[in-house]
């Protein structure tokens, strides 16, 4: 009893054979084929923004120290200045 596949039947087979090929294809382009997929060149990505985060907040602190003592001296340079130009009138 051999049946043969309606018009339809074989239009549904080969969409889903395409659906099957494109599924197949977005699976290794995210896993990787031989190589880091999208999924773990975001992680690599996401991991290398955490660590200039992490640099820019130590540097941005280290530099909110050195402006604060310049700020310092500069001010109490200022206060002895004043000091001893009062002294000598």
């Amino acid at each position: 009893m051999t049946q043969q596949m309606s018009r339809f039947e074989q239009e549904v087979i080969d969409r889903l054979a395409r659906i099957e090929t494109k599924l197949d294809n977005d699976f290794r382009t995210l896993h990787g084929n031989g190589q880091p997929g999208l999924l773990a060149k975001h992680n690599d990505l996401e991991r290398r923004v955490t660590t200039l985060e992490h640099a820019f907040r130590t540097q941005s602190g280290v530099a909110r120290k050195i402006i604060i003592t310049l700020a310092w001296l500069v001010t109490t340079a200022i206060a002895c200045y004043n000091l001893i130009a009062k002294a000598a009138k």
